[in-house]
């Protein structure tokens, strides 16, 4: 809940910056009733323009997460309500858990999801492989890619940048994780973004300028930000 209305004064203090609602998978518990008023008070908020991140994360670590599976799922299925209740998209948080969190989004499809112009979501931070990649297609959700594609073992990752449509591209930080090569070993910074692009970009055999404004154009659309037409603006 924190994390979420300090992300609302940020957008309200900064014209260029808009925020998500969620409830994170490491959460111990699913948001009680109280709770979920609060986020769905917040997700009403103009400059709200997802659910996000939630999902499911199987990658266990003391320090990291001991959450269990069943109450992830729990939590998600509340956020995906939220979502539905407020016609918008989700950003996924997926870590070692593809067919889980793909099981969960198509229990969703029963359900008429929420969305624009047929995106319904985005996989945030993507680590699958081209499998995932179809998959995603078939849910109507985009493919989020952060450094890891640029690492050197992450052969599945960059095939999936590869494979993905275009019009189901988009780049992002995953500040202050995962910075990009040449910046690994440092904190991420919002600027780095410039060489996951670079390198997606390459490995799709297509200029940086065309990729650049792919992946903007797709993040207008699936947020609805101004550029984009419709609810966002023109």
């Amino acid at each position: 809940m924190d994390d979420s209305d300090h992300n609302r004064r940020l957008a309200e203090a900064h014209p260029q910056v808009w925020f998500t609602v969620g409830w994170h998978p490491h959460q111990p518990a699913p948001p009680d009733a109280a709770q979920l008023r609060a986020l769905d008070e917040l997700l009403a908020h103009p400059r709200a323009v997802a659910v996000g991140e939630v999902g499911l994360d199987l990658y266990f670590r003391p320090g990291y997460h001991e959450t269990p599976l069943e109450v992830q799922q729990r939590s998600l299925r509340l956020m995906l309500d939220l979502a539905t209740a407020h016609r918008r998209p989700v950003v996924i948080h997926d870590r070692d858990a593809h067919a889980e969190v793909v099981a969960e989004l198509e229990a969703w499809q029963a359900r008429p999801p929420a969305g624009a112009d047929g995106a319904v979501g985005v996989f945030h931070c993507f680590s699958g492989g081209v499998e995932l990649v179809a998959a995603a297609a078939r849910l109507g959700m985009l493919c989020s890619f952060a450094g890891t594609v640029t690492f050197p073992r992450s052969e599945p990752i960059q095939a999936a940048a590869r494979a993905v449509a275009a019009d189901r591209l988009v780049v992002e930080t995953d500040a202050p994780f995962l910075a990009p090569v040449p910046h690994r070993g440092r904190p991420n910074l919002p600027g780095y973004v410039a060489a996951t692009a670079a390198a997606v970009a390459r490995l799709r055999e297509t200029g940086q300028d065309e990729l650049r404004a792919t992946s903007t154009a797709n993040a207008r659309r699936l947020f609805r930000l101004p550029g984009a037409g419709g609810a966002g603006g023109g």
